[in-house]
């Protein structure tokens, strides 16, 4: 999950695009990697202690990362985490896509929600190690060329824009 700018939806929509492939009966995980500014542990009321950074940096490990969602049995989340003072740099590590092959194994559907895109390299470094990214947009506040040269980085990084939400909220 991917979006040019901070405010345009992208962690509610990558939550809610989660909880639909649950329900749907895929075996789902949300992976928190907006290292700098994480929402889904308020989105679903879970504990952000462990996750995604502390896995990165190895000062955890997947089963206290993995939080199963009330109510929503075939959805799990794992957290950002503790905010990391080197958020690029875990992000950039090789443990990033060797811990997403791993997972591949155990979930059909595994939905990632990034940082802002022009805020920092951390989006873009994400949608490199996943090979693909759905772009969020806000209705009456993106600015088109900011999303046309998102889509365009993307491109550039050898990845594939795999669609466009534009969210009206």
């Amino acid at each position: 999950m991917l979006s040019a700018e901070r405010g345009e939806g992208r962690s509610f929509i990558a939550a809610n695009l989660a909880v639909i492939f649950s329900q749907l009966g895929e075996r789902t995980l949300l992976i928190d990697a907006d290292l700098r500014n994480p929402r889904q542990h308020k989105l679903f009321g879970l504990d952000n202690r462990a996750g995604l950074s502390a896995m990165l940096s190895g000062r955890g490990g997947r089963p206290n990362a993995l939080q199963h969602v009330p109510g929503l049995p075939g959805l799990s989340v794992m957290t950002a985490g503790e905010p990391p003072p080197n958020p690029l740099e875990l992000l950039a590590r090789p443990a990033f896509p060797h811990m997403l092959a791993e997972l591949r194994q155990k979930f059909s559907v595994i939905v990632l929600d990034s940082s802002a895109a022009s805020e920092h390299a951390d989006a873009l470094t994400v949608t490199v190690r996943t090979g693909a990214a759905l772009v969020v947009v806000r209705k009456n506040a993106a600015r088109k060329w900011r999303v046309r040269g998102v889509s365009e980085h993307v491109t550039e990084c050898h990845a594939m824009v795999v669609g466009t939400v534009l969210n009206d909220f």
